[in-house]
């Protein structure tokens, strides 16, 4: 894995700068993969640590740590939220508060990883809300995911965050797909 770590705006969305551990290939896509689609749950530390580093090295700071989060039935058919197991340690590293629930999916989304980039836009626009806009009101938000390929996703999350009067979105990915 090689860790260098990347940022960069995702899309025309000017306030969501997204950090990625490095570009999705080799081994830390073998690893991705087999932690989100083999129930291999053992890689979510080691994966998390990688996140957590990357953020204390990036100078990021955060009021809240939010995963991406799973629709409901997906979250049954897949038994965890690989984003919920990664944010845990770089929620501690920040000394923020990991907020689970409250930014939710309200719809079904296609899996995103088959679709071109337009059909990703149209898959999840306004797929996320915000459960207590005031949980959000004013402060520093650092959504966590494992891949982004266009940033449809984090644009969506960041878009709800933002109108939930969110001071700031960043995001932190473990790859980015180039």
């Amino acid at each position: 894995m090689n860790g260098g770590g990347t940022s960069g705006r995702v899309g025309a969305h000017p306030h969501l700068r997204v950090h990625a551990y490095g570009a999705y290939g080799g081994p830390l896509a073998d690893a991705i993969v087999r932690f989100k689609y083999s129930a291999r749950g053992d890689l979510a530390l080691p994966l998390g640590r990688l996140l957590r580093d990357l953020a204390v090295d990036s100078g990021l700071v955060a009021d809240a740590v939010v995963p991406v989060p799973l629709h409901p039935t997906r979250l049954v058919v897949r038994g965890f939220n690989q984003a919920a197991l990664l944010a845990k340690p770089v929620a501690v590293a920040l000394d923020a508060a990991l907020v689970t629930g409250a930014l939710t999916r309200r719809r079904p989304a296609r899996t995103q990883a088959w679709l071109t980039a337009a059909e990703r836009e149209h898959n999840v626009h306004a797929t996320f809300a915000v459960r207590d806009p005031h949980m959000f009101a004013g402060r520093r938000i650092l959504l966590i995911d494992d891949v982004t390929t266009t940033g449809a996703t984090l644009r969506a999350c960041g878009a709800a965050l933002y109108q939930a009067r969110a001071r700031s979105v960043a995001a932190l990915v473990l790859a980015r797909t180039e």
